[in-house]
């Protein structure tokens, strides 16, 4: 054997070797092509591969000129999932995918636009990428996932910049984080798109209170006050006023009404005890304040109402 065949003889048992140190231990490896509706490769599809056996791994990768993109799995040995996006597409998700240790799996894909998903039946209806923002939006806001709502509010704002419903709804995020700054933002911009928005005026006002803004705070609380006049806090502060000034029988049916439809209002049923003792309605004042000690045991006026209850025994 000459020197040249011996050297190649050399290098095909280095390959080999090298070969087998990429698939060693639990590796594999994963490959595919992306195409469009009409079997076209798909250049410059973003592939995301997480799994949520662990948190923090994410890989991206790019398909090249020919649909194609493939990388090492150094643990093969759990299930990763593929998300497959490209501008103009349908984003294609493949879940729970699990190639076996120490092979080659292949995931080849078809993102389809819109219409020729249509067209295929692979969905009845579509819907665009702002509803879908929005959507998901609600989703992590009723979650509780705050932080999520409000990356979610800024996607929506960006595919929908002229909506007020974009503006109203991360005003309203907002609001549950007391960012105050994107409340005033968001908020503002929903009124201007939108100027009949009395949803806005209840978070506004908070935002300038929390601002020291005071001009504006009570500027939009009187609107707040003139959209909501039947809201319990509303009513409420009515009555404290009527009280206050000792016109007891004007603050009753004011208390009585909050308490038709907000009947565990601790504060109002206090506040009602304390006025039916004033208009001599004593078995009223005993259920009121009495209420007000279920609801409230350790309220702040729990020591007064006890002392009332003890008094007319």
């Amino acid at each position: 054997m000459n020197q040249k065949r011996i050297l190649a003889a050399g290098l095909i048992a280095i390959l080999v070797a090298v070969s087998g140190m990429a698939l060693a231990g639990a590796q594999a490896r994963i490959v595919g092509k992306v195409t469009d509706g009409k079997g076209t490769p798909l250049e410059g599809v973003t592939i995301t591969i997480t799994t949520p056996n662990l948190g923090n791994f994410k890989v991206v990768l790019t398909s090249d000129k020919d649909g194609k993109w493939g990388t090492i799995l150094n643990d093969s040995t759990i299930k990763y999932d593929y998300l497959f996006e490209k501008k103009g597409y349908m984003p294609v998700n493949r879940a729970g995918f699990k190639v076996p240790i120490a092979t080659t799996g292949e995931l080849d894909v078809e993102l389809l636009t819109q219409d020729q998903a249509v067209q295929k039946g692979v969905v009845k209806e579509v819907i665009d990428p702002y509803t879908l923002a929005f959507n998901g939006t609600v989703e992590k806001f009723q979650a509780g996932d705050l932080d999520g709502a409000v990356e979610g509010a800024k996607k929506a704002i960006e595919l929908g910049p002229e909506k007020s419903g974009s503006y109203d709804l991360a005003t309203k995020v907002a609001a549950a984080r007391k960012d105050w700054d994107l409340v005033i933002q968001w908020g503002e911009k929903a009124l201007s798109l939108e100027a009949d928005n009395s949803s806005m005026f209840g978070p506004l006002m908070e935002a300038y209170k929390a601002k020291g803004n005071a001009a504006k705070a009570a500027e939009y609380e009187k609107k707040f006050i003139s959209a909501n006049p039947d809201k319990p806090e509303i009513l409420y502060n009515q009555a404290v006023d009527f009280y206050n000034k000792g016109k007891f029988k004007e603050a009753e049916p004011i208390l009585r009404k909050i308490l038709d439809g907000a009947p565990e209002y601790a504060n109002a049923h206090f506040l009602l005890g304390m006025a039916c003792v004033n208009l001599n309605k004593i078995p009223d004042m005993k259920k009121h304040l009495g209420e007000y000690l279920r609801i409230e045991p350790n309220g702040k006026e729990a020591a007064t109402a006890k002392e009332m209850l003890e008094a007319f025994k």
